[in-house]
Formats: structure tokens, sequence, C-alpha cells
């Protein structure tokens, strides 16, 4: 190992209480590294009291190559400093990431942090807006189709196939129509939701795709929508911001819209037939029925439920969506926000979250059913398939920001109890159920 120490000036704190810098460099690194070790001492120096500069002594080339790590204490809170280190590096081709001296906070002093600099820039994906268009176009179309099929009054042929029966729904300009309600309702609130991301990501000015929706001319007519991000996101605080701003912006739509459905829908005994389906209650649902018409459905003694139109359909799929979103996982707008909120600690929530939909998930097993009567309305099966795509979308637990050292202020954290409180709310366990 290379050793030599750079003698340094700092202004903000005096020398007394400023160790001389050690600067140690592998010698693997040191020719190439002794410049990079200058020039992040040009860069943190005036916001840090720079302790140690130094390479690890057997890098890791798999998960940190040719990395440099800065140790030493912030003398500027890094929620005002770090987007401009993060620029600075970027512009000469390296990362930082900023975390808590562990070692520090074990020995008590934990305010020193960690700068790690990596060499490289993670690259900013491109992307092609006219997919975008050509996406959500289609994913009108597909809502329209299944808004048309969820009306009571309209004139199809009963003995059409389903290729059959789409084409003459999309060829017939007045059977579209029919299903503009529905369509506009649960697009409005999607649609909502991404831009809410989107203009969040922007404000920050973190690159970021415009929506993706995902067409489906089954079930509701849409697997949802989606934004994708080119860069990391700086910080806590972005992070907390662009996730929540998402389910804030749909909801702003989805709860108004829930009660114009209801306060048009129709209220009685209602004739089943086989393979019908039964929509879930959640707490909002719920109380948003017995606000409206004045008794709790279904009604337990008398039969009558709630008849839902297309609208109440639409606004109720855009509520289970943004509760789907909220799962307290991975890099869901929950996982976010806990992450957010909690750093580390927010794996209590994670393995909380995948317990809870792995039991209703058991619950709704038909051979446990068999067993144990009354599971019926608590567990459904449909959970394992969630698990199994928050597995493939990248685990339950959420990786750390560039800078995680920056925590939520008070506001943003009164905002993020705020929204686990709406998930509680808006929660369905037992989303559908066969009759």
């Amino acid at each position: 190992m290379t050793n030599s120490v750079f003698s340094r000036q700092n202004t903000m704190e005096s020398e007394r209480n400023s160790p001389p810098l050690q600067l140690q460099l592998n010698s693997a690194f040191a020719a190439s590294y002794g410049d990079v070790a200058k020039t992040a001492l040009g860069i943190v120096g005036q916001d840090m009291a720079v302790e140690s500069i130094r390479t690890p002594d057997a890098p890791d080339q798999e998960n940190f190559p040719e990395s440099l790590e800065v140790r030493g204490r912030l003398l500027r809170p890094s929620a005002d400093v770090f987007s401009r280190w993060l620029t600075e590096f970027n512009r000469k081709g390296f990362t930082p990431f900023l975390r808590q001296d562990e070692s520090a906070a074990i020995a008590g002093t934990g305010k020193s942090v960690v700068l790690q600099v990596l060499a490289g820039v993670v690259p900013r994906t491109q992307s092609n807006p006219w997919i975008n268009l050509a996406l959500f176009v289609v994913t009108v179309l597909s809502t329209l189709f299944v808004g048309v099929l969820y009306g009571v009054d309209v004139p199809l042929d009963p003995n059409a196939g389903f290729l059959e029966l789409m084409w003459q729904i999309l060829s017939t300009p007045d059977l579209l129509v029919m299903g503009l309600p529905f369509a506009a309702t649960l697009l409005g609130i999607l649609t909502a939701h991404e831009f809410g991301h989107y203009f969040a990501a922007r404000y920050h000015k973190v690159a970021v795709t415009l929506p993706y929706f995902l067409p489906m001319p089954l079930g509701f007519g849409t697997l949802g929508a989606f934004i994708r991000l080119k860069e990391p996101v700086p910080d806590r605080r972005k992070l907390f911001d662009i996730g929540v701003a998402g389910p804030l912006a749909g909801l702003v739509l989805a709860v108004p819209l829930l009660f114009y459905g209801l306060s048009t829908s129709e209220v009685m005994v209602p004739q089943f037939s086989a393979g019908a389906m039964l929509e879930g209650n959640s707490i909002l649902y719920y109380y948003a029925k017995l606000w409206t018409f004045g008794q709790a459905l279904p009604n337990p003694l008398t039969g009558m439920d709630v008849m839902m139109n297309d609208v109440t359909f639409a606004a109720w799929i855009g509520l289970l969506v943004t509760a789907l979103n909220l799962l307290p996982l991975g890099q869901l707008d929950g996982g976010h926000t806990v992450f957010a909120l909690f750093g580390k600690r927010a794996r209590i929530f994670n393995w909380a979250a995948l317990g809870g939909l792995l039991v209703l998930g058991i619950a709704g097993l038909a051979e446990v059913q068999a067993r144990i009567p009354g599971l019926e309305n608590v567990g459904y099966s449909g959970w394992f398939v969630w698990l199994v795509l928050i597995n493939f979308l990248g685990g339950p637990f959420h990786p750390p920001a560039l800078d995680d050292v920056t925590e939520l202020d008070p506001r943003r954290r009164w905002i993020g109890y705020a929204v686990i409180a709406i998930f509680v709310l808006i929660f369905t366990p037992v989303p559908l159920r066969v009759l």
C-alpha cells in the first residue's frame, strides 16, 4: 500500500479540530486514483471535514470496482450539497454514494459519513415517445371495449366469438361511445397517478420517461401503467416526493369519482349467474357505501347490494391499483415511501407485507378453505401471483438512494404517515371472489 499525506485548508472549521488528512491508495490503483483523490477533495472539501481518502485493500471487482472511499464529517446538511457533488462527479465520469459511517456510529460519533466514489456514470436510457403514444391509444381502445362489455343495455350478438365481438365493438363508433364513462374514469385515474410521478421527477430534475400504459382486452381493460426513471434518484427526499406524488394525484380523482359513481348506482338484491364475481371491500369502500346508502352493503340480512355502474367500477379499480402500488414492498410506491421514511428499518414493513400476503394467499387456497370454513371472506390465492411479480421486479427490499444520509423533514414525514394510513384505508384483502 502506498501512503502519503495531503495538507488541507478548511474554511469551515478550525485546524485545531481537523486531523491530518490521510490519503491511502492501494498500489494497484495509485497511479489513476491519485488525481481522483485530489478531484474528490476539491469537490467536497468545503462541505465536509475530510479525514481520510483511500481505496479498499482488496477491492470487490464485481460489486465495487475501482472505488475511492472518502471519510469525514459533514459541515453542511447533505440535502444542501449532495446534488452539486453528484453533478460535478458525474461530469468527471464518477458516481458518488453517501452513507453513514457505521464504525463511527458504533463508537458514539454518529455524525461521520463515508463517501464512496465509483468509476463510471449510469447512462441515461433513451426512450421513444411514439411507443408511449401507441400504447396509450391501444389502451384507450381496450378500456373502451371492456367498458362496452360491462354495460347492461348494449346491443351485442350473444352468439359471437370473442374476436368477432371485438371487431363488432371496435368498428362501431356508436358502441365505443357506450364504453366512454368506464374508460375515461379508469384512464383518468391512472393518468393522474403516472403524471404525478412524472412531474415530481421533472421538478427534482430526475430524468424520467413518459407513462407506459399496458393494454389488455380482458378483465379491467388494462394492466395499469408505469414510468421508468432514466437515472438513479439522488436522495431519500426526492425518492419520497416522486413515490408519493403518483398515489396522491390519483386519489384526487378516484375518491370523488367513487362517491359520484355510488350516488348514481342502484341498490337491489342481485341475481347472480354462475361464475359471477363479487368485488371486495376496503375500509374506504365499505364506509363510502354506508355513507351513500345508509346501510352496510352487501347487507347480510336482506341480501341487498350495490350494482356498480361503469363509473363506480372504474373508480373501484383505480383504488385497487393505487392500493397495490402502495404495498410497502420493493420499488413500488409504498416501498419508496417506507424506505424514505425509515431507511433500513423499512425491512420490518417489507417482511410484514410479505407475511401478510402469504397468509392471505394460503387462506385463499381451496384445500385450506375446505378445512377451515369462513376463509373465503378473508383469503385470496391471487396474492401468490403478486408475490412472484414482486420478486421478478427486483425483490421485496428497496435499494438505497445515492445519498442515503439525508432524512425526511417533518412535513414529509407527516405526509408519509398519512400515505401509510391511506394504504390501510384502501387495501382490499380479497379483491374479487367467485360466487
